[in-house]
């Protein structure tokens, strides 16, 4: 170790093998200079030195550049602080003798931090990409009395992160639904969460915040919380102007979709936000007021209530009244066996949910009439329906000679209550009377989205660039499940007919009953008891009962293949061969001849590298290995970035190709796969 922090290895002649100069983390040290393609990662936490979110380096362009970066795949995204140079050769220096640390160019020097020097005789010094995101220069006296001395911040850059971070992607400086305050001496960066939301992670501020109260809904009773000079600038989806702020309150409470209004009396402009919240910052600089709304009996629990003396004899009365109204209604209707709220997952479920009652959704579908039937399924029939104020409904009701019973019901109840996505269906509500049980959704105009792909005249309607929406969207909704919501949710029964579409044919994935929640530190589980559709269900699931995510980025390929190419996954007859669409698209895609897969109805005028990106990550998705198929966050990216460089996928799970005669000397094979109209499959596992 040398005397200016730099670890060597050197040989017997004293040149250097190797030197820690070489390999920076997130520091650089007086004498040490960053060029070209060198650079500094910061760590995660303050106390955790796994890689973290940002980085800075010196481009071959000469420009200096701060960035985040996607702590799952690497990926960097937009620069939220530049030195805006160009040249060849430029590199980082920090100067030995005047301890200041500038960017040399070919013919200037660029100071980027202050150039206050201070000697390296008195001082140890240092440059730190922190873990908030802030490239902070640190000075510690050399000849301190004191221990608790502490390193001082001399300079630092962006002057607000806060400020400065800024992307289109991402959640900013701080996560999804929180917001940033920097300030002080070394542009300390705070993340805080707004009133009744709280942190995913408090020991990981930065993977954001989520609201304590259950996904909003238009029958919920929602009051507004102020606050000052705070806004999330990118979540805006409508703008109101002119407009006062009483009004600009008011369209928010009755909006579903509005989770925060932004107003400003300057130009009377107020902005509706939806979550999730990013880019979230609060600073004098920022002259709005923020509206958060939050469930009435959220607020801070300091109500003034005033008796008048003379009500007191009533409403003891009233008191009465109804306790006995209530143990009357309890003996006339059964609650389920085991009270939703007997287990620490579901805990408060029942504050989180509208109770219908039977004579609301009878009436709401015309008492079940065989013309707002819209479909069944494992759980029961699916209704269509018109609650009182206008809202269209569908009712999921379990019928009694169900597969799923008390246990699936409970389990959908429990999981989609606790989930909020765009992409994800949303629930309103349950009905439970006497054995009688329903799920009450929101209505999806467009239903499923197998009535579309594998239909001719409709799936005409759906053009590549729609196409290509959806694929995006699932992936987006399973996406959330895995990674981003407060648990770690495996669907395990991932089709075209549990996808719905909306009226603008976004996705929305639904069914979760037979779902299950992984534990922080559960990587995969096994059953005896294999539930699931064929066609979509991953190898290792169907053999041996084991599941993880990736048996649902194994369905998640299926549907890809699916719905470019119109055709379900069953076996199929073409040219002497006898196939499933997976080794159908195998064969074509290893003969080079993909394009002849794509639905025909999409037309002839579609990007065709795009759409064979696409079949390509279908086919890493289903490749037959579970530790070969991406992650979620990754399968994301390279649908949504075509930078992304992507690997050649290797032979495909239940990849079914050859001569009929080939397919009758492999009985094994053949049993393996069944046409997906089998909705629920039972398997004793061995």
């Amino acid at each position: 170790m040398l005397n200016n922090g730099n670890f060597i290895l050197a040989s017997s002649d004293g040149s250097f093998r190797w030197q820690s100069f070489d390999h920076p983390s997130d520091t650089i040290l007086p004498s040490q200079v960053l060029g070209v393609g060198k650079g500094l990662r910061s760590r995660l936490m303050d106390t955790n030195y796994s890689s973290g979110r940002f980085e800075l380096s010196v481009g071959s362009d000469g420009n200096l550049t701060f960035y985040p970066v996607n702590i799952m795949t690497g990926y960097a995204y937009d620069p939220y602080w530049a030195t805006n140079t160009t040249g060849n050769g430029s590199r980082i220096l920090f100067n030995e003798s005047t301890g200041t640390i500038y960017l040399a160019l070919a013919n200037s020097n660029i100071y980027f931090l202050p150039q206050r020097t201070y000697s390296v005789k008195d001082f140890y010094q240092r440059a730190t990409l922190d873990f908030d995101g802030v490239f902070r220069r640190y000075i510690y006296p050399k000849n301190a009395k004191s221990t608790s001395a502490g390193w001082s911040t001399v300079g630092f850059q962006p002057p607000d992160i806060c400020r400065n971070l800024t992307t289109k992607t991402g959640s900013g400086a701080c996560g999804f639904n929180s917001y940033c305050i920097s300030g002080g001496g070394n542009q300390s960066v705070d993340c805080v969460c707004p009133p009744d939301y709280s942190f995913q992670d408090p020991n990981r501020k930065y993977k954001g915040c989520m609201p304590d109260f259950a996904a909003q809904n238009c029958k919920g009773k929602f009051t507004l919380r102020e606050m000052n000079n705070v806004d999330w600038p990118l979540s805006a989806y409508e703008h109101l102007s002119p407009i006062d702020e009483d009004r600009c309150k008011r369209e928010c409470l009755g909006d579903c979709n509005c989770a925060v209004a932004i107003y400003q009396d300057d130009g009377q402009n107020c902005w509706k936000k939806r979550l999730p919240l990013s880019n979230g910052r609060m600073s004098d600089y920022v002259d709005r007021r923020a509206f958060v709304k939050v469930p009435k009996d959220s607020t801070n629990g300091k109500k003034k209530i005033v008796i008048v003396t003379t009500l007191v004899p009533m409403l003891l009365l009233l008191v009465c009244l109804g306790l006995f109204l209530w143990k009357k209604n309890r003996k006339q209707v059964p609650t389920l066996g085991i009270p939703i709220t007997s287990s620490k997952e579901s805990r408060g479920m029942d504050l989180e949910l509208n109770l219908y009652d039977m004579f609301t959704i009878e009436s709401a579908t015309d008492n079940f009439s065989i013309n707002n039937k819209l479909g069944e399924g494992g759980f029961g029939p699916v209704y269509k329906g018109r609650l009182d104020d206008g809202q269209e409904i569908a009712v999921k009701r379990l019928s009694t000679d169900s597969v799923q019973g008390l246990k699936e019901f409970k389990n959908e109840v429990m999981l989609i209550a606790k989930l909020q996505h765009k992409n994800l269906v949303r629930i309103l509500g349950c009905c439970i009377q006497g054995e009688e049980r329903m799920l009450i959704y929101e209505y999806m105009q467009n239903k499923s989205l197998d009535t579309f792909i594998f239909d001719k005249k409709q799936g005409a309607l759906l053009n590549w660039r729609k196409r290509l929406d959806i694929i995006i969207g699932i992936a987006r909704g399973l996406l959330y499940l895995h990674q981003d919501s407060r648990l770690t949710i495996i669907h395990r029964d991932l089709k075209a007919s549990n996808i719905l579409l909306d009226k603008d044919m976004n996705p929305k994935i639904s069914d979760f009953g037979t779902a299950r929640i992984f534990k922080a530190d559960q990587n995969q589980e096994k059953t005896r008891m294999v539930i699931g559709t064929f066609g979509y269900m991953s190898p290792e699931y169907v053999i041996d009962g084991t599941f993880s995510v990736k048996s649902d980025v194994f369905s998640f390929g299926v549907l890809i293949l699916e719905i470019l190419t119109g055709k379900k996954n069953r076996m199929v007859h073409q040219s002497g061969y006898s196939m499933n669409l997976i080794g159908h698209v195998w064969r074509l895609w290893a003969e080079g001849r993909c394009v002849e897969l794509f639905d025909e109805v999409m037309g002839c005028s579609y990007p065709i590298s795009k759409l064979l990106r696409c079949i390509q990550v279908g086919l890493l998705c289903v490749q037959e290995g579970s530790k070969d198929r991406p992650k979620m966050a990754e399968v994301v990216l390279m649908l949504s970035n075509e930078g992304v460089a992507l690997q050649e996928p290797k032979r495909p799970g239940f990849c079914i190709e050859g001569t009929p005669t080939e397919q009758n000397s492999s009985s094994w094979k053949q049993h393996s796969i069944t046409p997906n109209e089998v909705t629920v499959t039972m398997l004793e596992g061995r």
